[in-house]
């Protein structure tokens, strides 16, 4: 069986390279919310998902050309898979936190933010060693 098609773009190392800086500068900021408690968490949490979504993007130009290009983040960790397992077990652990995080009313507890930090870390670093 053919794997489910996935709406793509070309997106080459350089692109992936872009998308893993600004995964960086999510995640470093996050780092920052990351002391403070209340609304800060949903927003490190926040600030996780979108580092999340862009290492995802970096691992997939380096490791297969595209990109995902589609508005469902779940088929985002789809085309992830085909890459690497590992990397869309974590994606779809951020895209989980991502209505509550970025849409949400109520406050986020820290275990989510300390979910959200280990995610988020994986993903950049494996979008690091891949286009570094």
């Amino acid at each position: 069986m053919s794997p489910k098609k996935l709406a793509t773009k070309p997106a080459d190392l350089p692109w992936g390279r872009a998308r893993r800086i600004v995964a960086q500068k999510y995640r470093e900021i996050a780092e920052v919310a990351e002391v403070e408690d209340g609304a800060a968490i949903n927003v490190c949490v926040g600030l996780c998902v979108l580092a999340g979504i862009a290492a995802s993007d970096a691992i997939c130009a380096a490791a297969g050309g595209e990109r995902y290009s589609g508005t469902d983040h779940s088929a985002a960790a789809d085309l992830v898979a085909r890459h690497d397992a590992e990397a869309a077990k974590h994606l779809r652990t951020l895209i989980a936190f991502k209505p509550a995080a970025h849409y949400g009313k109520d406050l986020l507890k820290e275990s989510d933010r300390r979910a959200a930090m280990r995610a988020s870390a994986a993903l950049v670093e494996e979008a690091t060693r891949r286009t570094t």
